[in-house]
Parts: C-alpha cells; sequence; structure tokens
C-alpha cells in the first residue's frame, strides 16, 4: 500500500518541483505563468469536469450528506477564525471576515483536481464535483454581504452582490458544469471524436497545474502579520478537514465518499482570497501570506492524509 501511495503521491511532488524549477531558472516568466494559467481556467479544467459529470447520472451530483459535511465544516472554520483573529482587537471586522475567507475557499481547480484524480479517480472526482458546483457561490455570497455590511460603503451590497453572481455564472467552469449536468439529465451519448478530445484535454490537465502550482510558488514571500496568517493556514489545511471527517462521520458517508472531501479540505487557498482582499484594499499582504503558508503546510498535511485515508 504504502508503495502504490509513493507511486500516486510522487509525480504530484514532482511536478510541482518541476515548475518551480523552471520559473528558478527563468524558463518560465510571469507573462507564461499568466498565459498557461488562463489556457488551464479556460479550457482543461472544464473540459475535466463535462467529461466527469457527462458520464454519471444526475442524481449522483447532488449528495445532501456530502454539502452538509463540507460546508458545515467550512461554516465552522470560518466562524472560528473569525473569532481567533478579532481577540484582541488585533485585526479589524474586514480584515477578520478577508482572512476568514482565506482560510475556507480550497484551491479546487488547479490543485483540487489532479490530486483527486490521482489518488481518487473517476468516483473522487465525482464527490469534488459535488462540491464544486456551489463553491463559489455559497463562499463567495455571504463574504460580499458581510464585508459591505461591516464597511458601510455607500454603494448598494444587492448590486454588488447581483455583478459578482453573474460574474460566476460566465465563468467557464460554472458553464461546463452545468453542460455536463444538461448532457447527463438528457441521456445523450457523446460522439467518440468529442469523448476523446475532452478526453485529451483532462489528460492534460493535472501536469500542466501543477507545475504552475510550483511556478507561482517561486519568488512568493512572507510578508504582514505573520500570527494572522498561521491562523488562517492552520485552520484551513489542518482543522477544516477534521471538521470534514467528524460531521461526515456522523452522518454515517462511507469512507470512500469522505476521503475527496476530507482531501479539498486540506487543500490551500486559491487565488480568489487574494482577489477578494485586492478588491477590497483589506488584509493583502497577509492573505497572500497565508495563501503561501498554507501551500508549504499542505506539502506535509496532504501525504500524511493520503496514507490515512489510503483504501483498495
Amino acid at each position: 500500500m504504502l508503495l502504490n501511495l509513493i507511486d500516486q503521491l510522487g509525480p504530484i511532488f514532482l511536478l510541482v518541483a518541476a515548475g518551480f524549477a523552471l520559473a528558478k531558472i527563468g524558463l518560465i516568466g510571469a507573462t507564461a505563468i499568466d498565459g498557461l494559467t488562463k489556457m488551464t481556467f479556460w479550457t482543461l479544467i472544464p473540459a475535466t469536469l463535462f467529461l466527469t459529470i457527462s458520464a454519471n447520472r444526475v442524481s449522483e451530483l447532488f449528495n445532501l450528506s456530502i454539502w452538509i459535511a463540507y460546508y458545515g465544516a467550512v461554516t465552522l472554520t470560518a466562524i472560528s477564525v473569525f473569532i481567533l483573529l478579532r481577540a484582541g482587537k488585533k485585526n479589524s471586522t474586514p480584515e477578520a471576515i478577508v482572512l476568514a475567507f482565506g482560510a475556507i475557499f480550497s484551491n479546487i481547480g488547479m490543485l483540487g483536481i489532479p490530486v483527486v484524480d490521482i489518488l481518487f479517480g473517476h468516483e473522487g472526482l465525482l464527490v469534488l464535483t459535488t462540491i464544486l458546483c456551489i463553491h463559489a457561490i455559497s463562499l463567495l455570497t455571504p463574504t460580499i454581504l458581510l464585508l459591505e455590511w461591516s464597511r458601510n460603503r455607500t454603494g448598494n451590497p444587492v448590486a454588488i452582490l447581483g455583478k459578482t453572481l453573474r460574474a460566476q455564472i460566465c465563468n467557464p467552469i460554472i458553464i461546463a458544469i452545468i453542460c455536463g449536468i444538461v448532457v447527463a439529465a438528457s441521456g445523450i451519448t457523446l460522439p467518440t471524436v468529442a469523448t476523446t478530445f475532452f478526453g485529451m484535454l483532462k489528460a492534460a490537465m493535472p501536469p500542466i497545474a501543477l507545475m504552475l502550482i510550483g511556478a507561482g510558488i517561486y519568488g512568493q514571500k512572507l510578508r504582514g502579520n505573520l500570527g494572522a496568517s498561521i491562523t488562517g493556514a492552520v485552520a484551513k489545511v489542518c482543522i477544516m478537514p477534521s471538521l470534514v471527517f467528524v460531521i461526515g462521520s456522523l452522518l454515517h458517508l462511507p469512507l470512500r465518499t469522505m476521503a475527496p472531501a476530507i482531501m479539498i479540505a486540506a487543500l490551500p487557498p486559491g487565488v480568489n482570497s487574494v482577489l477578494m482582499a485586492t478588491t477590497y484594499g483589506t488584509a493583502r499582504e497577509r492573505t497572500a501570506t497565508t495563501m503561501l503558508v498554507a501551500t508549504l503546510l499542505s506539502v506535509v498535511v496532504l501525504p500524511v492524509l493520503a496514507i490515512i485515508l489510503a483504501f483498495d
């Protein structure tokens, strides 16, 4: 079993290391990273999700127990981090909200898909898709409303929220999920040329995404209040997956279903946390540092979880 896990995890870390090395020696710069990231976001991730969803029954995508386990853990983690960061008044309410958001928003697209695909295969990707289909809207909506309320801005929170939701509807990942659900519900069988096309894009996704993760780490520095960043990182990578396990166990979810959800919960934050901080001009350095610390911490935590959650 251990050798099998090494065979699975080894390529993940080697690809991340390769991306880091390419960035370090200058073979891939900021422009290339930006271009490849956009390509991955607009083609590889949507193709993977569309192919996964369209090949399954729609009923398999809407698992209430998975949502309760995962988003129950999200809620408890966010509240806990917010309370801890507000204790002692070291962080303002908007800062605590932004940092708490960074402690719950997993990097599912760029990191979660390749990791879950390699470790758990198609069955794991199905759990991932179940979580992902409401991930952005369920986390962005309350965060934006709370930020607008806490800052007492003159802008209309509802209008701002509407703009954000419209942007999410135009998101290629959301479009891929909707199209996949339509195909699955209709019972349409995709022609061989289509499945081959999407299959080739899906196969390209893990190596490119993982190398981009490594390239993105290069040049990052620890900035801002390390205490707040470490709190968010530990909550994201350690506490949140533990809560998913506890809630999932209470709901009697089988390990095969819980394992991918736990691994997703242990992922470091995605770039959306930094974008949120930048948009509101709040805790930008601390949010970026949270993402960096969580990414480094996940290098240790993810393999440990893979060993603990291993099943035949």
